[in-house]
C-alpha cells in the first residue's frame, strides 16, 4: 500500500468492517491454481504457514506434531503460528482480511462462517475426491461440521470437543441422589436438582446458574428438534426462549443454584470453577475438563469423585452437539499440495494422534481414538472422556451451521440479555425481545 504510514491515524478511527475492507483492498492477489493443485496433487516440498491457538502444553504437542511431518518430507519447513483462542481470532481476521492466512490454519466450527462468508477458504473435497486426504475414517457426522452453507467441506475436523453435565459423585451420593438415568430429560434434571437441595450441605447449592451459557440452550433446542439458525438469523422462537429461561428462574427461584453475583464472580477457567472446589454439585462444563476438574477435587484432599454425563435430551433425541476443531487451506495458500499432505497427516497417522493425545477435544479418526482406548496406560477420567464422546457420536448428534459472529453476536448479546433477567433488570419477555433484536441485526450484518 503506498504512503501506508500516513494512514496509519485516519485507520484507527474505521469501524472493524470497514478496517476489514481497506486491508482487503491492500492484501495479495490470490494465486491462480491448477487443476492438479486444487486436489492437493503434486510434489509435498517447499514451505507452508501453520497456525494454531493453545497454551504452553498444547503449543508442545502441536510442535511436535509438525515435527514428525517435517522429518517424514525432508526440506519441508513447517513455519509455526500460535496465540491463545482470544487472540489468535484477533489475528486471523486481520490475516483473512488481507489474503495473508497461514496455509493450514486451525479454525472451529463456530468461527468457520466467519471465513467461508468472506469465500477465504478452498474446499477441501476436491483433495478428498483425489485421495490427498482421507476421510474414510471420520464418522459422517463429524465430518460434516467442517461443511459451509454450501454444502461443500472447508476445515477437517481433527478434533471433536463436547459439553458434559458435570456432577460431584460424592455429593450425591452423600445427599442420597442416584444419578439421572441415560436418557434423562429437561423435567429428570430438575427432579434431580431438587432432591438433592435436600440433602446437600448448606451453601452448596445443586447447580450453577446457566440459563446464560449459550452451549446449554443449544442442547434444549436440539433436543426438541427445533432449528437454532434461519441463515443468517435466528431459527427458534421467542416462546421457546422465553419458556427455557423461565426454566431457569424458576429453580434459581427455589435456591437451587448460586447467586449471579457469585456466578459473575467465578473464575472462567474449569478447574477453578465452583463445581471444582465441590461449592456446587452439577455443571455444564467441556467434556475434557473432566479431569482438570478432578485434580482440583484430588488437591483438596477430601475424597471427592467427579463424573460426567451427557446433556439432557428431549423428544427428538439428545441435546449434545459436536463443537469441533480441524484445519483448512485458504484461497491465498500458494503451496497447495504441502498443505493437504499436512492435513492429511495430522488426520490419519498414528504418530500423529499418540502425539497429540487428543489434547484439543477426541481425535476423529476413529482407529487413531481406539488406539488412544485401547493403551493401557490411559488414564481412566480421559478413557471416560473420550468413551462418552464415542457414545454422542452413536447417537447421530445433530449439526449446527453457525452463521458468521457466532462468538461475538450471538454468544454474548444471549448471556448479557439473561444475565439482565437474573439481576433483575428485565423481565424473561423484556430480555428475549432485546436479545432477539440485538442478534438477528448483528447476525444480519
Amino acid at each position: 500500500m503506498a504512503h501506508a504510514t500516513l494512514r496509519t491515524r485516519p485507520l484507527l478511527g474505521l469501524g472493524l468492517g470497514l478496517l476489514m475492507t481497506v486491508l482487503a483492498g491492500c492484501g495479495q492477489s490470490l494465486p491462480d491454481h491448477s487443476a492438479d493443485e486444487l486436489s492437493g496433487r503434486g510434489d509435498v516440498a517447499g514451505g507452508i504457514r501453520f497456525s494454531w491457538w493453545g497454551s504452553a502444553s498444547r503449543n508442545d504437542r502441536t510442535n511436535a506434531v509438525a515435527d514428525l511431518f517435517e522429518a517424514e518430507h525432508p526440506g519441508v519447513e513447517v513455519k509455526r503460528e500460535a496465540a491463545d483462542f482470544g487472540n489468535y481470532f484477533k489475528r486471523l481476521n486481520v490475516q483473512g482480511a488481507g489474503r495473508n492466512m497461514p496455509c493450514v490454519t486451525q479454525l472451529q466450527a463456530r468461527t468457520l462462517g466467519d471465513f467461508t462468508a468472506r469465500d477465504a477458504l478452498l474446499p477441501l473435497d476436491p483433495m478428498i475426491e483425489s485421495g490427498a486426504i482421507d476421510v474414510s475414517h471420520i464418522p459422517e457426522a463429524v465430518l460434516d461440521t467442517g461443511r459451509g452453507e454450501d454444502g461443500k467441506l472447508y476445515m477437517l475436523p481433527t478434533g471433536a470437543a463436547y459439553d458434559a453435565l458435570m456432577v460431584n459423585e460424592t455429593l450425591a451420593e452423600e445427599a442420597g441422589v442416584t444419578l439421572p438415568e441415560p436418557g434423562y430429560d429437561w423435567d429428570d434434571y430438575v427432579t434431580f436438582l431438587r432432591d438433592a437441595a435436600e440433602g446437600l450441605p448448606d451453601g452448596v447449592p445443586a447447580t450453577a446458574l446457566r440459563g446464560g451459557l449459550p452451549n446449554y440452550f443449544i442442547a434444549y433446542v436440539q433436543g426438541l428438534g427445533e432449528q437454532m439458525f434461519d441463515g443468517n438469523q435466528l431459527g427458534f422462537s421467542r416462546e421457546l426462549l422465553v419458556e427455557y429461561w423461565e426454566m431457569w428462574e424458576e429453580i434459581r427461584a427455589e435456591g437451587l443454584t448460586n447467586s449471579p453475583a457469585a456466578n459473575a464472580e467465578e473464575p472462567p477457567s474449569p478447574e477453578a470453577s465452583y463445581v471444582a472446589s465441590g461449592d456446587v454439585l452439577s455443571d455444564n462444563r467441556p467434556g475434557n475438563a473432566l479431569t482438570p476438574i478432578q485434580g482440583t477435587l484430588d488437591g483438596q484432599g477430601e475424597g471427592q469423585r467427579m463424573t460426567s454425563l451427557p446433556l439432557p435430551s428431549g423428544p427428538a433425541g439428545q441435546g449434545n452437539v459436536l463443537i469441533t476443531s480441524g484445519l483448512s487451506i485458504p484461497r491465498n495458500c500458494a503451496n497447495l499440495p504441502t498443505a493437504a499432505a499436512f492435513l492429511d497427516f495430522w488426520a490419519n497417522d498414528p504418530r500423529s494422534g499418540d502425539t497429540y493425545a487428543s489434547d484439543n477435544g477426541a481425535v476423529t479418526n476413529t482407529e487413531l481414538l481406539q488406539r488412544q482406548l485401547d493403551d493401557p496406560e490411559l488414564p481412566d477420567l480421559k478413557k471416560r472422556e473420550l468413551a462418552l464422546y464415542q457414545r454422542i457420536v452413536a447417537d447421530d448428534p445433530s449439526i449446527v451451521l453457525y452463521p458468521p459472529g457466532y462468538l461475538a453476536v450471538f454468544e454474548s448479546a444471549f448471556t448479557r440479555a439473561y444475565e439482565d433477567v437474573a439481576f433483575g433488570n428485565q423481565t424473561v419477555p423484556e430480555a428475549v425481545d432485546t436479545f432477539f433484536a440485538e442478534a438477528n441485526d448483528g447476525l444480519a450484518r
